[in-house]
């Protein structure tokens, strides 16, 4: 009996790129992370340094933060699905 891989090509080409883009996509969220974590403490400091309550101030940082969470927007996509 003879056996060919003819078959084999694509499946094997696209386990081949999936480390690959594992690695960029985890990279890019990383520096998604970073840059938000940057802007919330940006907008806390701009909050103080206009004269804001410091609980309140932190209470805003907060939702701001909250707004920019990939788990909340996702969390949030999914229970909208479910409706």
């Amino acid at each position: 009996m003879r056996t060919t891989s003819e078959g084999t090509g694509l499946p094997l080409a696209i386990a081949a790129h999936v480390p690959a883009f594992a690695m960029r996509m985890g990279a890019g969220f990383l520096r998604f992370l970073g840059t938000r974590r940057t802007g919330v403490r940006t907008f806390r400091e701009a909050l103080l340094a206009g004269g804001m309550p410091a609980d309140f101030a932190d209470r805003l940082a907060r939702n701001y933060q909250d707004a920019g969470s990939i788990v909340t927007f996702l969390h949030r996509a999914a229970s909208s699905r479910s409706r």
